[in-house]
């Protein structure tokens, strides 16, 4: 008489397992970090949800960073920013460099940048960005690098959240910022919007602080 030979336990439980499995629709990959290539290099992130204005109504998640690609000293010559839709948080997109500044051939380093979205009351969007200009920094003996003035305090404005932003607070010959500038290293601003008439700022719609 033959013996009937039996599936081993675990046997069972694998197929039970994949079973299972079959009956799941594949999951969509979930975001990790680093969230970002390994091939770049941008710290002191500042991430902001604005519109997107290539799909109005549709929303995205914007980083904002100085970008490490100086091999002798930290930060570098731009801001850069990147971007992902706020439904997936996996499919980052490269916004490139969104700002830079050069004065006779010098370029400034940028540091610790931030970024605030005012929605006026006809509804136009302006984008203001801090990018914190160090002009030279811990660089400033180098010849490449401008260190004679202090543009920390510049303030660079754009109709777009990744630009084209244009300073707005430098004098006519764009080297200095103008007086009634003293935002400071680090700069972290926050938009209060105002809707009592008795306001002194009711006219212009909002307050900023830093």
């Amino acid at each position: 008489m033959k013996r009937k030979r039996s599936i081993p336990a675990f046997v069972l439980l694998l197929l039970l397992a994949l079973g299972t499995l079959t009956m799941w629709p594949a999951a969509k990959a979930e975001a990790a970090n680093p969230y970002l290539p390994l091939w770049e290099h941008m710290p002191d992130g500042e991430p902001r949800i604005f519109e997107d204005p290539d799909n109005p109504g549709k929303y995205r998640v914007y980083v904002y960073g100085s970008h490490d690609t100086m091999r002798n000293h930290y930060c570098g010559l731009d801001i850069r920013a990147w971007s992902a839709p706020v439904e997936d948080l996996s499919d980052w997109r490269d916004e490139g460099s969104v700002f830079k500044y050069e004065v006779d051939g010098r370029w400034d380093i940028m540091y610790a940048p931030d970024i605030a979205e005012v929605i006026r009351k006809d509804g136009t969007k302006d984008y203001y960005l801090y990018p914190h200009s160090r002009v030279g920094g811990k660089n400033g003996d180098d010849e490449q690098y401008d260190p004679g003035v202090n543009r920390v305090p510049m303030v660079c404005k754009g109709s777009s959240p990744v630009g084209p932003f244009e300073p707005i607070n430098l004098d006519e010959d764009g080297i200095n910022v103008v007086d009634g500038s003293p935002l400071g290293f680090d700069p972290g601003v926050w938009i209060e919007y105002i809707t009592d008439p008795a306001d002194p700022d009711y006219e212009i719609g909002f307050r900023a602080y830093a």
